[in-house]
């Protein structure tokens, strides 16, 4: 998968439906156009089909996802979106940190940071890939320390905590977290931690009404193409 559309795949990872109808807030002067509830798509526009470069354009014709609008938001950054799109292969498929841990780490982050689109997507996600439904319900609950976690996860958990809330993390939470995890997993857990805590920023900070997609299948569609 080429990067330009693996980050359009993962636009469409933590893309989610609507779970309750947002206040609606004023007309913006500068963003995409207006919904029928009279909300703008988003505060920032969303990059036209006619101002992508050549590679946004290909993905966009060729991959459903693209079309999102977190997609197009993110593709606003054309000098900067090849080299993330990199970034998020990397972090997908050739890292060392087990991936059902990796998406431990990323329902930690959106309950963290209350990224609500996101998380519902996720959700999906955590089933589909064999995640139990208690473990997705505790850290829903901030219930990171709950008995349905090993302790390998407590302190996987524990670390993502302290770097989401307090940037630095302790003595007692880094040593938990080494005693499980080489140098090289602690660098890739971090880059996991920081990727999603930016692309949550982007569309919340845009206040992006995010339209539809079904996580789970779009995930077991990349993992196919993997094979």
């Amino acid at each position: 998968m080429k990067p330009v559309g693996l980050i359009f795949f993962v636009a469409a990872l933590i893309a989610a439906p609507v779970l309750a109808q947002p206040e609606t807030r004023p007309a913006q002067v500068k963003g995409d156009k207006m919904t029928d509830t009279g909300r703008s798509i988003s505060r920032i526009g969303l990059l036209d089909p006619a101002d992508m470069t050549p590679a946004q354009r290909e993905a966009y014709e060729s991959s459903p996802s693209a079309k999102l609008n977190l997609s197009r938001l993110l593709a606003q950054a054309k000098t900067l979106q090849p080299g993330m799109g990199m970034l998020i292969r990397a972090m997908m498929t050739d890292t060392t940190l087990p991936p059902l841990e990796r998406e431990i780490v990323i329902l930690a982050v959106l309950h963290l940071d209350r990224g609500a689109y996101e998380w519902a997507q996720h959700e999906q996600v955590a089933a589909a890939m064999g995640i139990s439904k208690e473990k997705v319900d505790a850290i829903a609950d901030d219930r990171f320390g709950d008995p349905v976690f090993d302790e390998r996860e407590k302190a996987l958990l524990a670390f993502t905590r302290q770097t989401v809330k307090a940037v630095r993390v302790d003595d007692y939470a880094f040593g938990a977290v080494k005693a499980f995890y080489d140098d090289r997993q602690l660098v890739e857990l971090l880059h996991v931690i920081g990727i999603y805590m930016l692309i949550l920023r982007v569309s919340e900070v845009a206040e992006l009404e995010i339209d539809a997609v079904h996580g789970a299948e779009v995930w077991k569609h990349a993992e196919a193409k993997k094979d």
